[in-house]
């Protein structure tokens, strides 16, 4: 049998299972990564934006669920990734998810 190469699955800040178990299996057994969803579906977004989304009927991707709304958790993380795009010289909130994205990897 041919041994698995890579493992593709969800890796965001909103989802850090990834990086706990999958990381380490990784390097332990020679594996490529191919990570997917590392804006979580659309919910890494700025107070402002969500508001919007309320307000004009947009709402949110429902593909893999009806709750389209961040959670309370969810959206303290997105405030920290507001304030980590402040520091780096970007507004963007998803900027912020994907450079703390590139350093844990």
């Amino acid at each position: 049998m041919t041994p698995f190469s890579v493992y593709q699955g969800k890796w965001s800040v909103l989802d850090r299972v990834f990086e706990r178990d999958i990381i380490p299996m990784a390097r332990a057994e020679g594996l490529a990564l191919a990570p997917w969803d590392v804006l979580s579906g659309g919910k890494i977004r700025t107070d402002a934006e969500e508001a919007r989304r309320r307000e004009t009927g947009e709402n949110g991707r429902t593909f893999f669920g009806r709750a389209w709304e961040r959670t309370e958790e969810e959206r303290k993380v997105c405030l920290a990734l507001e304030q980590v795009g402040k520091e780096v010289g970007t507004e963007s909130v998803t900027a912020g998810a994907l450079i703390l994205q590139d350093a844990w990897g």
